[in-house]
C-alpha cells in the first residue's frame, strides 16, 4: 500500500495490495464486503476507527483493491482529521479476522 499523505476529506479511492508477513494476500473467495480498513490514531494511544468505506476487489491473485472513505470517514472519522496512523486493512475470513501489513498513514491539511 502506498497511501501516504492525503489530504483531510480527501474522498478519491486509493488502491491497496494486501500483504502479511508471508507476502500477497490473495483474495480468492473474498467478498468485497469481507475487508474493513483500519486506522490507529498513533498519538491518541492507539484508539481504533473502523472505516465503512467500500472496497472493490480488481485483481484476486495479486491481492489488489481499491478502498473508497465513505462521507463519515471524511467528515467524523480518521480521514477527516490531521494526524499520524497505523493504517491496515483487515480481511474476515470464516476462520476470523486477518489484518494485513499495516502502512503509517498522514492526513495533512493539505491544499
Amino acid at each position: 500500500m502506498s497511501w501516504s499523505p492525503v489530504s483531510v476529506g480527501d474522498g478519491r479511492a486509493s488502491h491497496h495490495t494486501l500483504t502479511t508477513d508471508s507476502g500477497i494476500f490473495p483474495l480468492g473467495g473474498v467478498a468485497n464486503s469481507a475487508i474493513a480498513m483500519h486506522l490507529e490514531d498513533i498519538n491518541n494511544n492507539y484508539s481504533l476507527y473502523i472505516c465503512t468505506g467500500t472496497w472493490s476487489i480488481t485483481d484476486v491473485p495479486n491481492g489488489k483493491a481499491d478502498f473508497t472513505p465513505s462521507v463519515a470517514d471524511l467528515t467524523t472519522g480518521y480521514l477527516g482529521k490531521v494526524g499520524l496512523y497505523r493504517a491496515y486493512p483487515v480481511v474476515t475470513l470464516a476462520s476470523g479476522p486477518v489484518p494485513m501489513d499495516f502502512q503509517l498513514l498522514t492526513v495533512q491539511s493539505l491544499p
